[in-house]
C-alpha cells in the first residue's frame, strides 16, 4: 500500500479545519501518514461499523477528535487520495454533536447504537467512494458548514 497518495480536503471540510486551526489536534501529523499510507499502523485507522463500512475509516486525534476519511482510485483527473470526510469531536454524552452521528447524517444513513466491532481500515482492502456519492456528500456538508 505505501506509496504517494493525494490528500483531497472539500472546501466545506476546509472550513471546518480552518475553525480548529491552533488547537494542537494532531492534523498535520495525521494527513502526513495519510500522504504516504492510509494504513500506516501509525494511523490505527479503523473501519465504521454498519452502512458507513465500505465507505469510511477513522483515525483518532488529539483532544477527543477524530478524522473521517475514505479513498478514491486514481482516475483521470486526480491521482490515487485520500478525501477527508469531517474532523469533529467524539462526543458520547450528546449523540447528536457525535463526530459519528453528524457524519451518519451527511451519508443519510442510521446510526449503529453503542458497541459495535471497528475492523482495522485495510483488512478487506481500501474504502472507496464514487464521485456522484461525494459529490452529494459535499453538498450536505456545505450546507451543514453554512448553517453554523
Amino acid at each position: 500500500m505505501a506509496g504517494a497518495w493525494e490528500v483531497f480536503t472539500p472546501p466545506a471540510v476546509a472550513a471546518l479545519l480552518q475553525q480548529l486551526r491552533g488547537q494542537t489536534l494532531g492534523l498535520g501529523n495525521a494527513i502526513w501518514l495519510l500522504e504516504r499510507d492510509p494504513c500506516a499502523p501509525e494511523l490505527n485507522a479503523r473501519r465504521l461499523s454498519g452502512p458507513l463500512q465500505p465507505v469510511v475509516c477513522r483515525t483518532h486525534l488529539n483532544r477527543g477528535y477524530r478524522l473521517a476519511f475514505t479513498t478514491q482510485p486514481a482516475a483521470p483527473h486526480h491521482a490515487q487520495r485520500v478525501v477527508i470526510l469531517y474532523v469533529g469531536e467524539r462526543d458520547t454524552r450528546n449523540r447528536a454533536r457525535d463526530i459519528w452521528s453528524v457524519l451518519h447524517d451527511l451519508f443519510g444513513v442510521p446510526n449503529p447504537p453503542e458497541g459495535h466491532l471497528l475492523p482495522h481500515c485495510c483488512a478487506d482492502g481500501l474504502p472507496a467512494i464514487d464521485e456522484d456519492t461525494l459529490a452529494a456528500f459535499e453538498r450536505r456538508l456545505a450546507r451543514l458548514v453554512r448553517g453554523r
